[in-house]
């Protein structure tokens, strides 16, 4: 059987060599090499992904300036942005930003963070917390969805509570 399936490929073989001068390679190897090609468009897929897309905070009603130093308890609504330093025993409110400059020194309850600069202290978001490449946090984060980017700094631990629906968003 074996010496008769041998006789036929290399008739075909010389058949199709006289014809166009074509070749055939027979390669058992085919279902793997099929699967280091899907691996490597999988990796690549991933690397066009690890794009930074940031979350539209929209307008920015409050903002604390690079020399400003702030003591005490912040509560606000809409999106406060900080580039300066924030200092107290908690900050609660919707849409947080923390630019390059600013250092927040306290515990943070908001429904968005995105942070470029530092944060010392505890973090719970009801939607989205965001790090920056320039970001340096340390402290616990409680969030449903978190992205981090690569150049920043997370000194602490993630408790990611189950999401209730398809926005995301857990009880607190």
């Amino acid at each position: 059987m074996a010496r008769a399936q041998a006789s036929m490929w290399r008739s075909l073989l010389r058949f199709f060599a006289r014809e166009d001068d074509l070749r055939i390679v027979l390669d058992r190897r085919k279902e793997d090499r099929r699967r280091r090609v899907q691996a490597t468009e999988v990796e690549r897929r991933q690397g066009e992904r690890r794009r930074p897309i940031t979350v539209d905070v929209g307008e920015v009603h409050n903002f604390c300036g690079e020399r400003t130093h702030l003591k005490g308890e912040l509560i606000f609504g809409g999106a406060v942005r900080v580039d300066g330093h924030l200092e107290g025993e908690f900050v609660r409110g919707e849409t947080l930003i923390i630019g390059e400059h600013g250092l927040v020194s306290a515990d943070i309850q908001v429904e968005i963070l995105q942070v470029s600069g530092q944060v010392q202290g505890n973090i719970t978001a009801k939607r989205w917390v965001e790090f920056l490449e320039t970001s340096q946090v340390t402290g616990t984060v409680r969030t449903p969805r978190l992205t981090i980017w690569k150049g920043s700094v997370f000194n602490g631990k993630c408790e990611m509570p189950r999401s209730r629906g398809s926005d995301g968003g857990g009880r607190y």
